[in-house]
């Protein structure tokens, strides 16, 4: 709809604008995995969607929040992906960090991709009909990079078809289930998750695996728009996510 602009004292119209029509819609979820686990999910995902689209599962770091990633799940979503970033309960940034919940957010993680896949059945969603459940994506930084690889244990879902670490580390749980390919991201000078620690964690991962270092980067400046790398960074994932996980209109 067109917006009349009035110009103040006069009354006359200058002209008319359009509404920007947004190419990336945004909603929220109220979700819980009980009453100790509130887990409100954000989700992005293309304004129209053709056919069914794969989920992406991104996970924040500790003190972080989804909305401070803004930038790079949106580029995802333009790419033809929805993604659905949840605020794990005692790690996230409106409250005193509890690192040792890191442990428990893979069940949370699985939990959320379970409501969200949940909506492609549900009549009268906007989702409902266009999500591919059967092809998912997890991306994590930091702790959510150690969440990521948390969901990559015995009896994972075979949906779970690639995973990005960024900056994380090893999981308290063993690696087990389908193969899933698993792109590791660092900085060669973090000294929040030293490069060691995702070193570990790749080698321990007994599937088709690729590990990037970026040079002279520290804790994850790289996926700030504006930093000298995320350009390499972005362009990294997404073309990691378009081979393992074309976003293809059909099923």
């Amino acid at each position: 709809m067109a917006v009349l602009v009035l110009l103040s004292g006069c009354g006359t119209t200058r002209g008319a604008t359009a509404a920007p029509v947004p190419d990336v819609l945004t909603r929220t979820l109220d979700l819980a995995r009980g009453p100790d686990r509130p887990l409100p999910t954000t989700i992005w995902y293309p304004a129209h969607i053709p056919g069914r689209r794969p989920l992406i599962l991104f996970s924040h770091g500790l003190g972080g929040m989804p909305e401070q990633f803004t930038a790079l799940v949106t580029l995802w979503a333009r790419a033809g992906y929805v993604v659905a970033a949840p605020v794990y309960p005692h790690t996230n940034g409106a409250v005193l960090v509890d690192p040792r919940d890191v442990r428990s957010q893979p069940d949370d993680a699985a939990y959320v991709l379970a409501q969200v896949e949940a909506l492609d059945r549900r009549p009268g969603d906007p989702l409902a009909g266009r999500l591919d459940t059967g092809r998912v994506v997890a991306v994590g930084f930091s702790a959510g990079g150690t969440t990521t690889l948390g969901l990559l244990r015995r009896g994972h879902d075979p949906a779970l078809r690639a995973a990005v670490s960024i900056a994380g580390r090893r999981p308290a749980t063993p690696f087990g289930g389908p193969a899933t390919p698993v792109l590791f991201i660092h900085g060669d000078r973090d000294r929040v998750v030293p490069l060691a620690a995702g070193r570990a964690a790749y080698a321990a991962l007994p599937w088709p695996k690729r590990f990037v270092t970026i040079r002279g980067a520290g804790h994850g400046r790289y996926l700030r728009p504006g930093d000298p790398a995320y350009p390499r960074v972005s362009r990294l994932i997404l073309a990691f996510l378009q081979e393992r996980v074309p976003p293809r209109s059909g099923r």
